[in-house]
């Protein structure tokens, strides 16, 4: 099974310039506008599973290892000299 998308028809409009006819082509094109509201929803739901993640994490223990002591106690150490 093939499935061929939608390509829009061009639209040929005649203007009249000096005189001159003159034909341009036009193609429509689609649009897609997402509300401030819908955007916020996203973030909101985005920040909440995100959330979800770093409890888990929390939970089993990831956050305890060596490897990511070391990393936090890095970047503290480069803030801190930063300064």
């Amino acid at each position: 099974m093939e499935i061929k998308g939608i390509t829009p028809k061009p639209i040929i409009v005649d203007e009249t310039k000096n005189n001159k006819s003159v034909k341009k082509e036009i193609q429509k094109k689609d649009s897609l506008e997402i509300s401030k509201e819908a955007k916020e929803l996203q973030q909101k739901s985005e920040q909440v599973k995100d959330l979800s993640i770093i409890k888990e994490r929390i939970k089993s223990g990831f956050y305890n290892t060596d490897e990511v002591l070391n990393k936090v106690a890095d970047r503290i150490l480069k803030e801190l000299n930063s300064k």
